[in-house]
C-alpha cells in the first residue's frame, strides 16, 4: 500500500545539529531496558519536579484545567495536575520500548476491555474507526494494536526535527501492518484501506489551522475542530468506536477500553458532527482526565474577535 508519509533514514541525520536528539534517543534506549519498577520510580521523581516548578507547560495545563473543569476547586485541579504529571513522566521515560523492545514485551503490559464491541461491528460487515483523544499513552496503544491488526493513521503535522520525524514514523509503522497518511494527501487510499479491513486510528483533537475547521464546544469552550468524521465514516462504511487509552501508574499497566459505537453523525452537517465528536471525546477523557494532553494549547485558535486565551502565559 502506498502512503504519503514514510520518511527514510539519510546520512545527513548524523550531522552535529541532530546530536541532541540522538542523545535523547540514547537515553531512551537505556531506559527501555531498565526494570519497570525502577523506571516508574524515576518517573515519579521527574513528575514531582515538574509540579513543584513554574514551567510554561505547568501554566498551560492549569489554564486548560480551569477552562474545562471550572466546577473544580483550585486544590482539585492541582491534584489532577499531579496525577497527569505522574502519568506523563512514566510514559515519556518508556518511549524507547517502542523502538527497541519486542512485541511480546509490549503485549505483556496491556489490558484490553470491550473487544467484543469491535468484533460485533466487524461481524456486521463494517469497517472500524477508533476515535481517540490525544491521550498520553496513545503511541503505545497504537503500536500494540498494530502487532495483530493492520491499522492506518493520519498525520496532520510532521515533526520539524527530521530525525524525530523519521523515528516517530518508524515506531508508528514498526510492524508494517498499515501506514501513515498525511492529512494533505488524497483520502482515496485511506478509505480503500479501511474498506479492506484495516482499522483507522483517528485523533481529531488537533487545534491546527485547516481550511475546513469549524468551532464547536469542547467542555463548553469553543474549539477549532475537524468536522470530517461523519463523511469519512460514511465513505468507509465504518463504525466509529470511541476508544480510551491509558497508562495506570499504580498498576504499571496500559489499558485500552472500547466503548459502544458513536451515533448521531450525519456526514451532512459539519458543525453538528464536530459538536458530536467533541462530546464523545469528553466522554472518553472523563473516564480518567489525568490521561489527556493538558499542557498543549488546546484552544490556540479562536473565533473571530475572541482574545488569545494564553496571552499571559
Amino acid at each position: 500500500m502506498s502512503t504519503s508519509h514514510r520518511p527514510k533514514f539519510q546520512a545527513r541525520l548524523l550531522h552535529p545539529r541532530f546530536w541532541p536528539a540522538w542523545l535523547l534517543v540514547g537515553c531512551s534506549a537505556l531506559l527501555a531496558y531498565l526494570p519497570l519498577s525502577a523506571r516508574a520510580r524515576l518517573g515519579d521523581l521527574l513528575a514531582a519536579g515538574l509540579v513543584r516548578g513554574d514551567s510554561k507547560r505547568k501554566r498551560l495545563a492549569l489554564r486548560n484545567l480551569s477552562l474545562c473543569f471550572s466546577q473544580l476547586s483550585q486544590d482539585d485541579r492541582l491534584a489532577l495536575l499531579r496525577r497527569h504529571a505522574r502519568v506523563s513522566a512514566q510514559v515519556f521515560l518508556g518511549y524507547g520500548q517502542l523502538l527497541l523492545r519486542s512485541a511480546r514485551h509490549l503485549q505483556k503490559q496491556f489490558d484490553v476491555e470491550g473487544m467484543d464491541i469491535v468484533r460485533r461491528q466487524q461481524a456486521a460487515g463494517q469497517g472500524i474507526i477508533l476515535l481517540t483523544p490525544h491521550s498520553l499513552a496513545l503511541e503505545y496503544a497504537g503500536q500494540f494494536l498494530t502487532i495483530d491488526q493492520p491499522m492506518v493513521t493520519i498525520v496532520r503535522v510532521h515533526h520539524k526535527n527530521d530525525l524525530l520525524d523519521w523515528l516517530v514514523t518508524r515506531f508508528r509503522d514498526r510492524y508494517a501492518r498499515g501506514g501513515v497518511f498525511s492529512h494533505a494527501s488524497s483520502m482515496h487510499g485511506l478509505i480503500r484501506a479501511v474498506r479492506d479491513g484495516k482499522w483507522l486510528y483517528y485523533l481529531p483533537d488537533d487545534d491546527r489551522a485547516m481550511d475546513n475547521n469549524v468551532f464547536a464546544p469542547f467542555y463548553g469552550v469553543a474549539r477549532a475542530s475537524v468536522p470530517t468524521l461523519g463523511r469519512l465514516a460514511r465513505a468507509c462504511g465504518a463504525a466509529v468506536i470511541p476508544t480510551m487509552t491509558a497508562w495506570c501508574p499504580d498498576r504499571r499497566r496500559f489499558l485500552i477500553r472500547f466503548l459502544p459505537p458513536l451515533t448521531g453523525l450525519t456526514g451532512r452537517d459539519p458543525a453538528a458532527d464536530a459538536a458530536r465528536v467533541n462530546a464523545a471525546l469528553e466522554q472518553i477523557i472523563d473516564l480518567d482526565p489525568a490521561q489527556y494532553m493538558w499542557s498543549a494549547k488546546l484552544f490556540r485558535l479562536r473565533p473571530p474577535g475572541e482574545a488569545d486565551l494564553y496571552a499571559d502565559i
